[in-house]
């Protein structure tokens, strides 16, 4: 079947964060927006068409998720991922911020060292620090062509001088596109567990991975590694499904998914919206084919993006993405400072991009793009971005 995605939707005036937030965000209505991971592509037609069931049945009351839930979750990951688990092993959540933060609070104490390895997807700090938890980041390392890397040496130094008791493991990683090896997460894995370490793997962008790079699920690679560790998950990026706010923790261990189910409770807000659960199973029974194509579709816009720079601004330097929609660009070539590189891409290009300052002091002139819309989306906005180069006589 063939899907439209070069269709662009007008979304102004939707009260959708990414078109409609510009003011509250001190930013201009003209600035095109391609910051917040969320796609410019319309949700498949088997979930548009479940919520529109829902909305005739005129009643949008409590619900609670049952095992035939799980199961088309934990169905989903096998066929997709290869991950064999447990249905019961899932508790809902309305987010992985959220599952995060109350795993987070279940499973360590005050005072306790979290270790996030930057630049990495910035919530991820704020939800350590805002919940008297110790940060502690630990620097990705990349070559001369942007290639990202754990350095392990430094890896398992951090852990050991600052006694980490949780790792924040991002995979695919946001923003510098890496898909890790098996072997990558095996060393990492390793090391956390000789010291005593829960690994907390968050596995939002597991769709989107390209070429022949394969998402490994943290939790598949050993009986050891499902037990020591919690994933986090959630339709909410493949299916463009955020503001219907269902996630999914995933802990085989009982003592840990106890605890956390336990620590979710205590907030007071234990029941994912039914609207949330309608999304998701249409989602995971219904829409493989699309999401295929639709992940083909963003690699191309990748691959433009890529071809572009590479041509015509040559001074920048794209990250290859094995995974993710979000092209980390390198723009320190271009010789301005931070504000320099604000200026450029706010005022002359009117771009409203994700600043790579926010990702850790590591991303300090780089920005992350958007792809998830339409060719023409992308095409416009490297026709600004050039246009606003060339102004400035700096290529």
């Amino acid at each position: 079947m063939k899907y439209d995605f070069d269709t662009v939707y007008d979304r102004r005036n939707t009260n959708s964060l990414k078109w409609d937030f510009a003011a509250e965000r001190h930013h201009s209505e003209d600035e095109l927006p391609l910051w917040v991971a969320d796609m410019d592509l319309k949700a498949p037609e088997p979930i548009i068409r479940a919520m529109r069931d829902l909305t005739d049945t005129g009643f949008y009351g409590y619900t609670l998720d049952k095992h035939e839930d799980r199961k088309i979750v934990s169905d989903w990951l096998k066929r997709r991922h290869g991950h064999f688990f447990d249905p019961d092993d899932i508790l809902f959540t309305p987010g992985v911020v959220y599952g995060l933060t109350q795993a987070m609070l279940a499973l360590t104490d005050p005072g306790d060292a979290v270790m996030i390895s930057e630049p990495v997807y910035y919530p991820f700090g704020s939800l350590v620090r805002d919940n008297g938890r110790t940060l502690i980041r630990h620097v990705l390392s990349h070559n001369d062509n942007g290639y990202y890397y754990i350095n392990f040496e430094d890896f398992e130094t951090q852990i050991v001088r600052n006694n980490v008791k949780v790792y924040i493991l991002c995979s695919p990683h946001n923003p510098v596109g890496r898909v890790w090896t098996e072997s990558e997460l095996k060393k990492a894995g390793d090391i956390c567990f000789k010291h005593g370490v829960t690994v907390f793997s968050d596995e939002i962008h597991a769709d989107f991975v390209y070429e022949d790079n394969k998402h490994i699920p943290f939790a598949s690679i050993s009986p050891e590694f499902e037990e020591r560790s919690v994933t986090f998950t959630s339709p909410s990026k493949t299916f463009n499904i955020a503001g219907l706010q269902v996630a999914e923790v995933i802990a085989h261990d009982a003592k840990k998914r106890n605890a956390i189910r336990q620590a979710i409770s205590a907030t007071g807000y234990a029941e994912v919206s039914a609207a949330g659960f309608v999304a998701m199973k249409a989602a995971y029974t219904e829409c493989d084919e699309w999401v295929d194509s639709m992940v083909s579709y963003i690699y191309d816009n990748i691959r433009y993006m890529e071809g572009f720079i590479s041509s015509n601004l040559p001074t920048l330097h794209m990250t290859h993405p094995e995974g993710t929609y979000l092209p980390w660009v390198d723009c320190s070539g271009l010789g301005l400072d931070k504000s320099g590189l604000e200026d450029l891409i706010r005022n002359k290009a009117k771009l409203w991009l994700d600043a790579g300052h926010i990702f850790g002091t590591s991303g300090t002139l780089f920005q992350r793009f958007n792809v998830a819309c339409p060719r023409k989306t992308v095409e416009e906005a490297m026709d600004r971005l050039l246009k606003a180069v060339n102004e400035v006589n700096i290529q």
